[in-house]
């Protein structure tokens, strides 16, 4: 387990892992600190599944992250670094040398949708 955000499993080449932020997934500083911590494990994986454990796979950004950055300018600031750090993150993911799969078990919205998109393949369910 990565801090309580994202669960990292082995199973020989391939590792998965699973979102476990209740109850959607809503990415924030933390979080994006255990996918980059995920990423930093895959020596030796060839295939790396993100699925989810909650009703979303990532509702994206956290709205009480973003609302309480907006009230000054200062917030605003370090909301754009965020940002910034997320699509950076992003990046890498996309650039990773491993097959990259997102299980798509329920919405992907805002910067969910951006890290779907970040992997190689999309698998969707009903």
């Amino acid at each position: 387990m990565l801090g309580t955000m994202i669960a990292l499993r082995r199973e020989g080449a391939l590792a998965v892992a699973t979102l476990v932020r209740p109850p959607v997934n809503a990415i924030d500083e933390e979080w994006l600190s255990c996918l980059e911590g995920v990423l930093d494990r895959l020596e030796g994986i060839a295939v790396l599944l993100l699925r989810s454990e909650q009703r979303a796979f990532s509702a994206g950004a956290d709205l009480e992250l973003m609302r309480s950055r907006f009230d000054t300018p200062a917030g605003r600031q370090r909301m754009v670094g965020f940002v910034r750090e997320m699509q950076r993150v992003f990046a890498r993911l996309e650039a990773a040398p491993q097959v990259t799969l997102a299980e798509l078990g329920g919405p992907a919205l805002g910067g969910g949708l951006e890290l779907a998109l970040a992997c190689d393949l999309r698998i969707a369910a009903e």
